[in-house]
């Protein structure tokens, strides 16, 4: 049996209307009194959540502020800006409300908070030590940021995207309240859940899989696979919200056991040279990198099938098929640009793309397969 180590959260709250819990949740980490830093984006501050959160927090007694300046997929320097105000406001706490973007931006905000650190600094020497209490409410059903020991940072000046992992960075608790996804709007509802779909495959067929792993991979897949398209259609359906939800946390659960692969190695230069959202980098990978390589994973792709209510037809490379055509048109359906022109990516830049991907090796050397620089610039052929 495979063996495996993971570090997760200690405590979980899911239920409709569970963000009203975050004044206890708070309480468990800190004393009254403490300085709480609510951290959000400009688009979830307009809903008026973090503005309700903070005030139920002062309510109970603590010193709640709002920044809600974390901008879509944080750059180094960004985030040296907001760990300066986070040291400043001396907070014993953060709770992050938001999607991938702020929650991984708090993780590596509670590490800078007790020293004078840059991001530049964190990335390269690694994670310290556990930095000031988390507390993470997601907002979309896709990153699985709320589980995972990882924080995704762009450094432009590279044109990288970096993964910093450490079990440091696994929250101390974590709110699911499918609700506060209700006005996830459709195309980030896509995206997002493709990028959970993304997780719950790639951890599935990764070299590192194991039983626990694979237990969460197996539901999530069951589960989000019916659930995103109906959630896409009709966004106030919170059956399907609160499933997407789960499906999105057991897919952090299944990188923090398990870890990505291929899809997420690839994509990795699409966002850190043509800026394209990670999660929408992801939805547009999956098919191809699981087509370029189903016939020598066949036994974990039908098990994948089975997973989600495939029927067998008795031979493993039609059932493995069957799944990525399942994959595909899915994508089809919710819209996901799949070309590289779509993504604003032009072909002039195949070369660079294989060059950065196939440096990603933290992600490569877990690929079920091994993939040379030919194979990674087939898939992205395939894409033009």
């Amino acid at each position: 049996m495979t063996p495996f180590s993971v570090t997760l959260p200690n405590r979980v709250r899911f239920a409709v209307g569970a963000v009203d819990s975050v004044p206890e949740t708070v309480a468990e980490l800190c004393p009254k009194g403490a300085a709480v830093l609510v951290l959000t984006d400009r688009g979830i501050a307009g809903t008026g959540v973090p503005a309700r959160v903070a005030a139920s927090l002062a309510g109970a007694g603590f010193d709640a502020r709002v920044v809600d300046t974390v901008p879509a997929e944080p750059t180094d320097a960004e985030l040296d800006g907001l760990a300066a105000s986070v040291r400043s406001a001396k907070s014993a706490a953060i709770v992050a409300i938001g999607g991938g973007s702020v929650m991984d931006a708090a993780k590596v905000l509670s590490v800078l908070a007790g020293n004078d650190w840059s991001v530049s600094v964190l990335a390269e020497r690694g994670v310290p030590g556990k930095g000031i209490p988390c507390v993470m409410l997601p907002t979309t059903a896709g990153t699985g940021s709320e589980s995972t020991p990882n924080a995704i940072v762009l450094f432009p000046e590279r044109n990288l995207k970096i993964g910093i992992v450490s079990p440091h960075f696994v929250p101390d608790r974590v709110v699911l309240d499918p609700a506060l996804t209700i006005g996830l709007p459709p195309r980030l509802t896509a995206s997002t859940g493709i990028d959970t779909l993304c997780h719950l495959v790639e951890c599935f067929v990764g070299k590192k899989a194991n039983p626990f792993s694979d237990m969460y991979a197996r539901e999530g897949m069951r589960i989000m696979v019916p659930a995103l398209p109906l959630a896409f259609r009709n966004g106030s359906d919170i059956e399907a919200r609160s499933a997407a939800m789960l499906a999105a946390y057991y897919g952090g659960i299944c990188i923090a056991a398990s870890g990505t692969t291929a899809v997420h190695a690839l994509s990795y230069p699409l966002g850190g040279t043509f800026r394209v959202p990670h999660g929408m980098a992801n939805a547009a990978l999956l098919v191809p990198v699981m087509d370029f390589q189903k016939d020598r994973i066949a036994g974990r792709l039908s098990e994948a099938a089975a997973a989600v209510g495939l029927s067998s037809s008795g031979d493993q490379r039609k059932d493995a098929g069957a799944f990525v055509d399942k994959l595909r048109s899915l994508v089809a359906e919710l819209g996901i640009p799949t070309s590289l022109s779509a993504l604003g990516v032009p072909a002039s830049a195949l070369g660079e793309l294989t060059e950065a991907a196939f440096g990603v090796r933290r992600l490569l050397d877990n690929n079920p397969i091994e993939l040379s620089k030919a194979d990674i610039r087939a898939i992205y052929e395939s894409m033009r």
